[in-house]
C-alpha cells in the first residue's frame, strides 16, 4: 500500500500533467497548431501513441465537442490512467492558458497597440502557420500513406470532401456526414 502521493508520482500522473502543461504552454494558434505539439510530445518524445492512433485520436478529439487540445488531453490522459489521467491531462493543458488570460488580460488591452506587442503577435502568427501545415503533414502521411504504398480510398474521400468544401461551399457538418457514407459505402463495395 503506497500513500497518495507516492502513488501520484510512481504511476506517471505527474509525467503525464507536465507533458500536458507544456503544450498548454506554447498552445499558440489554438486547437489546429497544437497538433504538431501534440504529436511531437505523444507520438515522438514519449511514444505513447503510434502515428495510427494519433490520426485517431486527432479525428476523435475534432468529432466531439470542446477544442481539440482539450479533447486530445482528456482522451490520452483516459487512455494511460483512467479517469485520474483524464483529469490531470486536462487540468495541466488548460491551467496555463487560463494563468495566462487572467494575469495579463489589462495588460494586453493598455498595450495592444504597441509596436512590440504587435511584433510578438507577428512571430506567434507566423509560426502557427508553420505548426498546422507541419501537423498537416502528419496527418496526411498518416492517413494517406501505409508501409505498402499509398491508401488510395483514404486519398479519394479527401480529395471528395475537398471539393465538397472548396467548391460546393457545403457545411463541415454536412461534408463530414458525406465522406462518412462515403467511407461505409465503399467498405460495403469491397474498396
Amino acid at each position: 500500500m503506497c500513500s497518495a502521493w507516492v502513488c501520484i508520482l510512481s504511476n506517471g500522473l505527474i509525467e503525464l500533467f507536465l507533458v500536458f502543461l507544456k503544450v498548454g504552454l506554447f498552445m499558440f494558434g489554438g486547437g489546429y497548431a497544437s497538433i504538431a505539439l501534440l504529436h511531437r510530445e505523444l507520438v515522438v518524445e514519449h511514444g505513447w501513441l503510434s502515428d495510427e492512433e494519433f490520426a485517431d485520436l486527432i479525428g476523435l478529439a475534432e468529432s466531439t465537442p470542446g477544442p481539440i487540445a482539450i479533447n486530445s488531453a482528456t482522451y490520452t490522459g483516459y487512455r494511460l490512467h483512467g479517469l485520474a489521467g483524464s483529469l490531470v491531462a486536462t487540468m495541466g493543458i488548460v491551467l496555463p492558458a487560463y494563468l495566462i488570460m487572467v494575469s495579463l488580460a489589462s495588460l494586453l488591452v493598455k498595450y495592444l497597440e504597441s509596436p512590440w506587442i504587435k511584433a510578438v503577435f507577428r512571430g506567434i502568427n507566423a509560426a502557427v502557420v508553420a505548426l498546422i501545415l507541419y501537423s498537416l503533414a502528419v496527418l496526411a502521411r498518416a492517413n494517406f500513406i501505409e508501409s505498402g504504398g499509398i491508401k488510395a480510398v483514404s486519398i479519394a474521400i479527401f480529395m471528395f470532401s475537398l471539393v465538397l468544401l472548396a467548391f460546393l461551399r457545403l457545411h463541415p457538418m454536412y461534408v463530414i456526414l458525406a465522406s462518412i457514407a462515403l467511407s461505409t459505402f465503399l467498405k460495403l463495395i469491397g474498396a
